[in-house]
């Protein structure tokens, strides 16, 4: 359902682990979107209010501080909400970054 409408690709950086100087170890893979140039205030994995620059849509898991390269900019994931169907079946991710 959500698919005909992911026409944008980004790269998704996923966290796989930490090196022995304490750096992130990512893993690039490039995914479809939907991605909205917008503000607004939101919650970070801590509860601070934030500002969010944009949001994305995709139906890749995604969680909070991976990184998403869209346009040559790269966005951190601050929040991540499971938008789900009526039998609770996950149907995409709602990505605040």
């Amino acid at each position: 359902m959500i698919k005909e409408y992911l026409r944008q690709t980004a790269t998704l950086r996923t966290i796989t682990g930490y090196n022995e100087y304490g750096e992130p170890v990512v893993s690039d893979k490039n995914i479809l979107c939907r991605f909205e140039m917008k503000r607004k205030l939101v919650r970070d994995k801590q509860g601070s209010e934030v500002v969010s620059e944009a949001t994305m849509y995709c139906i890749e898991p995604i969680s909070p501080d991976d990184r998403v390269v869209y346009n040559n900019k790269e966005y951190i994931a601050i929040a991540v909400s499971e938008i789900v169907d009526i039998d609770g079946n996950i149907v995409y991710y709602e990505v605040a970054l």
